[in-house]
C-alpha cells in the first residue's frame, strides 16, 4: 500500500514553460494529503529558490528534500537531514575559482543562496530556470562552511578541474552549462531514506516521480518509480510506469492509473 509520494519539481511538477504549478495539480496534491497519503518534495532546488519563484503556489507539503538531499525538513521546517560540503572540498574549488576568474558558480546554502558573477551565461540559465539571479558573494564565501551545493556553470570539460580537487564530492549535471557537486554520502535517494527513517517508511510504501539525471537514485530505491513522459531516456528505462509529460498532466494521469485518485 502506498503510503507517501516524492516528487521532483522541475520537469515534473512544474514545467520549463508551465512555470507554476497547476490547478488541477493543486487539487490533486490536497486531495492526496486528505486521503492520508503523505506528499513530500524532492528537488535538486533550496527552499529559496522554491520560496522566490513562487511556482508552488503555496501548495503545502508534509517534507521536503532540498538541495538534491542536503538539508531535509518537515513541513514545519524542522530538519532532520542538514550536510553541508566539506571544507577541504570547497577550498579546493576555491583554488579553481581563484585560478579561473572567468567561471561563474551558484552556491546553495541552508536559507540564502549567492553568485560568485552574473555574466551572460549565467543570465541564460536563470532565464531557463525562470529565476531571478541571486546576488554577488565575495569569492571567500566558498570556504565559508555554509555551502550546501555547490554549481558551477561550466561545460563537461570545464568541470574536470573541481571534479579532480573535491573527492569527496559526487555530481549530477541538469543542463549542459550547469553541474551540481554535492558530498559523497548525498543524492535526493540518501534525503528520501531520511525521510523515510523519520516517517517510518518502508521501500514498497512509497512512489517517487522524476525526470531527470538527478532523480535516477532516487526512482531506484521507491517500491514504484514513475517516470515524466519528458524524462530523459535512461530515467523512462529505469521506472515502474511513464506517464505523459508535465504539460499533459503526467503527475495526475499516473495518480489514476495507480488508484490513488478516483
Amino acid at each position: 500500500m502506498i503510503k507517501a509520494l516524492f516528487f521532483d519539481v522541475d520537469g515534473t511538477l512544474v514545467s520549463f514553460r508551465q512555470k507554476f504549478l497547476s490547478d488541477g495539480l493543486m487539487a490533486d496534491l490536497a486531495a492526496l494529503r486528505e486521503r492520508g497519503i503523505q506528499i513530500f518534495l524532492s528537488t535538486g532546488r533550496a527552499l529559496q529558490d522554491l520560496e522566490r519563484t513562487g511556482m508552488l503556489r503555496g501548495a503545502r507539503f508534509d517534507g521536503y528534500v532540498t538541495i538534491n538531499g542536503q538539508f531535509c525538513c518537515d513541513g514545519d521546517g524542522v530538519p532532520f537531514r542538514d550536510r553541508p560540503i566539506d571544507l577541504d572540498d570547497m577550498r579546493g574549488a576555491y583554488q579553481v575559482m581563484r585560478d579561473n576568474p572567468g567561471i561563474a558558480a551558484l552556491l546553495e546554502g541552508n536559507g540564502e543562496s549567492w553568485l560568485t558573477r552574473i555574466d551572460d551565461r549565467v543570465r541564460e540559465i536563470y532565464r531557463f530556470l525562470h529565476t531571478e539571479p541571486y546576488p554577488v558573494c565575495p569569492l571567500e564565501e566558498l570556504i565559508s562552511g555554509r555551502v550546501y551545493q555547490f554549481v558551477p556553470f561550466v561545460s563537461t570539460e570545464e568541470a574536470k578541474p573541481f571534479l579532480d580537487v573535491m573527492p569527496g564530492c559526487i555530481h549530477t549535471r541538469w543542463h549542459p552549462m550547469g553541474l551540481d557537486i554535492m558530498p559523497r554520502d548525498g543524492g535526493k535517494d540518501v534525503g528520501v531514506r531520511a525521510a523515510m527513517e523519520r516517517y517510518g517508511l518502508a521501500r514498497d510504501e512509497i512512489m517517487a516521480f522524476g525526470d531527470g539525471e538527478n532523480d535516477m537514485p532516487m526512482l531506484r530505491l521507491a517500491g514504484t518509480a514513475v517516470a515524466m513522459g519528458n524524462a530523459e531516456e535512461p530515467v523512462k528505462e529505469l521506472a515502474d510506469y511513464v506517464t505523459a509529460e508535465v504539460e499533459a498532466d503526467g503527475v495526475s494521469q499516473a495518480l489514476r492509473h495507480f488508484g490513488l485518485l478516483s
